[in-house]
């Protein structure tokens, strides 16, 4: 695990970030493709390229508690502070997706 400046919240961010990575494969879902984040949120299964209904809705659910942490975390960080979290956390994931599909990540925006 990456070492944060802000432990709490990095941990935090980076705990649900690799849940979300994780979900995202086991249904073989590209989170980095624009616009299928908010797809999930719709509760738009027809983005997945396998059939798990319970993997699907705890990407939702962990998806829809992002946004609200990210927040959370500007307002008590600022924006530059929480953006070095989220940027390490994304890093972090992505080096773990190389050794398989660098594909599947959490959205950078």
């Amino acid at each position: 695990m990456a070492e944060f400046k802000y432990r709490h919240w990095g941990q935090q961010l980076d705990a649900i970030g690799r849940e979300i990575s994780r979900l995202a494969l086991v249904c073989d879902i590209e989170l980095g493709q624009p616009g299928l984040a908010e797809k999930v949120l719709r509760n738009d299964d027809s983005v997945c390229g396998r059939n798990d209904p319970e993997s699907f809705r705890k990407l939702r659910q962990h998806l829809m508690a992002l946004f609200p942490l990210e927040e959370q975390a500007i307002e008590r960080l600022g924006a530059k502070d929480t953006k070095e979290i989220l940027d390490q956390v994304r890093a972090a994931i992505t080096a773990l997706r190389q050794a398989g599909s660098p594909k599947h990540s959490i959205p950078a925006d």
